[in-house]
């Protein structure tokens, strides 16, 4: 009987054929190398099958595809259902593991036998790896009241013990495309609380101009977060934040700011200010909603 890996690396892909050979590439080339590989292919209407058939043939990396376009959350919850490592991480067939990735979580979990999820620290990078922003990670001293007030997890960088992923899972819901990972990322630390860090920047998220936040537009933001309110509202699975709900439902008004700003719709983008506050009076210690309502205010003095 052959033994299961260590690691599982559940890559869900859509048209990426420009890009998820390099993905691939940085897994191949991790130092720790007791790790399966499983492609989610969503149906994709370029040559990401020709281009990944000989990846397939050598045993390289399992390949499932799905008869249509189902969005990443079923192409997750596909790999996870076909997982058979004794941990489980998500990574996008356009961003990159760094060399020491699998061997850092690899000996984390040795020395942390007690942690069932953990995650390393990622940055924005360029098609060369060059580092164009890192990412603000406050020091991990609460993680349910941090969850609750943005998502430091994304869907990079996550290990997940058997234990969890195979008793949790993504919410399909279509309209929930584009926050999907933000619902998985609270529903995780629900599930484990006591999550742990490796305070190393292992991962890289591509920036290009087909990445799904660049494309992203408010109109469909708002008929998400207006689904995904309902649902922390009624879902037993958020009983569990209990008195921060508020600031989780604080958290998606803030996004919404956002996307109003750069949208230049004013008026929404106070809408959105007032509604987070109006949830959650402790917002404005936030230094994104200072900064949204500082925009805002300059905004209309300058109009004014």
């Amino acid at each position: 009987m052959t033994p299961s890996p260590y690691f599982s690396i559940i890559i869900p892909t859509y048209n990426r054929v420009d890009f998820i050979l390099n993905t691939l590439d940085t897994v191949f080339n991790q130092q720790y190398t007791d790790y399966e590989v499983i492609v989610v292919d969503n149906c994709s209407t370029d040559n990401t099958l020709e281009v990944l058939q000989p990846l397939i043939d050598e045993g390289k990396i399992r390949f499932i595809q799905h008869d249509k376009n189902y969005e990443r959350a079923k192409s997750r919850n596909t790999g996870m259902q076909n997982a058979q490592g004794e941990y489980l991480t998500f990574l996008d067939s356009d961003d990159f593991m760094y060399p020491d990735n699998l061997l850092d979580a690899y000996n984390y979990a040795q020395q942390h036998p007690d942690k069932k999820v953990f995650h390393n620290l990622y940055e924005l990078v360029d098609e060369d790896k060059k580092v164009l922003s890192k990412y603000d990670f406050q020091p991990l001293t609460d993680p349910v009241r941090q969850i609750s007030e943005g998502n430091f997890l994304s869907c990079i960088g996550v290990f997940v013990h058997r234990d969890i992923y195979q008793n949790i899972s993504w919410d399909e819901t279509p309209v929930l495309t584009g926050s999907e990972d933000y619902d998985f990322a609270l529903r995780l630390v629900a599930a484990f609380p006591a999550i742990g860090r490796i305070n190393k920047f292992n991962n890289g998220v591509l920036d290009h101009p087909a990445r799904t936040i660049n494309t992203a537009q408010l109109h469909k933001a708002e008929e998400r977060f207006e689904y995904f309110i309902k649902k922390l509202n009624e879902d037993e699975d958020y009983a569990f934040f209990g008195k921060y709900l508020n600031k989780i439902k604080a958290t998606l008004y803030i996004f919404l700011a956002g996307m109003a700003k750069e949208a230049h719709k004013l008026p929404k983008m106070k809408t959105y200010i007032r509604m987070a506050y109006k949830v959650d009076k402790g917002v404005w210690k936030r230094r994104n909603f200072q900064s949204l309502n500082y925009h805002y205010i300059k905004k209309k003095l300058l109009k004014n």
